[in-house]
């Protein structure tokens, strides 16, 4: 089976500097975050070798608490996509959900049409002053991916499958089909079996699977998520065509040896379930990914369980990616980078949160070891993975950790 193919999201601007060549294979930009930021994303992007692609996001018009600026306005960034992804329709999105403005299939395929029109021009469309212009590379994606909504019932079914066709015929070949499944449809299994069906097959080379709101706990340890979204995976990849997960994490991750090829996930650390509904700012929360248990913890209770390790126990059985050792190398205890943090006035309460030396330090940390776990799933069956990650969190004396460990071993297919 071909390594899992590996993509780092972008969301925002501060994550362009953790992009590196060998630490991922692609990466994906937010097409709300490259019209904000156009300039800046090409710049980073003719400095790079890797391969990108754009997500449409057109489902973000269809919760329109995603453009609202807050003010009852729509963000410019939006204004500017909506208008891109509207030309020719004679419709405006943003302000009001676009299931309710689009009134015809003709207007759909339009948008359809103009979205990855919109993914293949628009960075070879930004200027430079640079002098060696032959020099930098045409900034063409990798792939093509079709707009979709988030699939609340039948009707979107047919939606998606329309602008998939309409998405490959106005480029003339084959494009990414998003399948966006809400909780709800994915435990049904009626709807669920609507919902693959509906996915087209010709015009299509990808498949790209999200579950909204289902975070990795509910996913471990809810037997029937994990048994539905593999059912997913399997269905989609019997046909062939690269089936990979939109925000996966380390439980998905697993599902390579089910046929899953490619993940994607973004640099935030916490696990909230990656809900399509727009959920506001937030104060980041004091929790360190530990990759010997394979989830967040707290950082009082990460600082517990790892600063009584010596270097050599703490790089075998606490974390081994390249940041902590070269810490420890250093003379420094990484600990006391990661763990750094400091309080501030939310409200009229006081919260503590991380230092900015303490996120940067974390969100290195965390793509180094989300690259290490690819590799590990790339290399093994999904059960040896576990069987050592189980053995790590036992020597860490993680009962409730191996338990949760091996009920997702459990929930595999047996093949993994």
């Amino acid at each position: 089976m071909a390594p899992l193919h590996h993509i780092v999201r972008i969301r925002q601007p501060d994550d362009f500097q953790y992009i590196r060549a060998g630490l991922m294979d692609e990466i994906v930009v937010n097409a709300n975050q490259l019209e904000n930021s156009v300039q800046s994303t090409a710049a980073v992007l003719w400095r790079s070798t890797l391969q990108f692609s754009v997500d449409p996001v057109l489902w973000r018009f269809q919760l329109p608490a995603w453009s609202d600026n807050g003010k009852g306005d729509v963000k410019r960034n939006y204004k500017r996509l909506g208008a891109a992804y509207a030309r020719g329709t004679g419709l405006t999105l943003g302000p009001t959900p676009m299931v309710d403005v689009v009134a015809t299939d003709e207007q759909w395929r339009m948008i359809a049409r103009n979205a990855v029109t919109y993914q293949r021009d628009r960075l070879l469309s930004v200027p430079t002053q640079l002098e060696l212009l032959d020099d930098l590379r045409e900034l063409r994606p990798s792939r093509l991916v079709a707009p979709a909504l988030v699939a609340f019932s039948e009707n979107e079914d047919r939606l998606n499958r329309l602008m998939v066709e309409a998405s490959a015929e106005a480029v003339g070949q084959a494009v990414g089909a998003q399948v966006i499944i809400p909780v709800e449809r994915l435990l049904d299994r009626a709807q669920l079996d609507a919902t693959l069906a509906a996915a087209p097959s010709d015009g299509v080379n990808a498949y790209l699977i999200w579950t909204p709101k289902i975070t990795e706990e509910r996913l471990i340890v809810g037997d029937t998520m994990l048994s539905a979204l593999i059912y997913a995976v399997t269905t989609l990849a019997e046909r062939g065509i690269a089936v990979g997960h939109q925000y996966a994490n380390y439980a998905i991750f697993t599902l390579h040896s089910a046929g899953l090829a490619a993940v994607t996930h973004h640099l935030g650390w916490t696990d909230h379930g990656e809900p399509a509904e727009e959920q506001g700012p937030r104060t980041r929360s004091c929790q360190l990914y530990v990759p010997g248990v394979r989830h967040c913890l707290k950082f009082p209770e990460a600082n517990i369980l790892g600063r009584s390790l010596s270097p050599e126990d703490y790089v075998e059985h606490f974390c081994d990616c390249a940041f902590c050792a070269g810490a420890f190398q250093d003379g420094l205890h990484p600990l006391d980078i990661l763990l750094g943090m400091h309080s501030v006035a939310v409200g009229d309460h006081v919260r503590w949160t991380p230092t900015s030396q303490a996120v940067g330090a974390n969100t290195w940390h965390f793509l180094l070891n989300r690259r290490l776990e690819v590799d590990a799933f790339s290399r093994s069956p999904a059960s040896d993975v576990l069987a050592r990650d189980i053995e790590r969190a036992a020597s860490l004396n993680r009962l409730g950790d191996v338990n949760r460990l091996e009920h997702l071993a459990n929930g595999l297919p047996a093949a993994s």
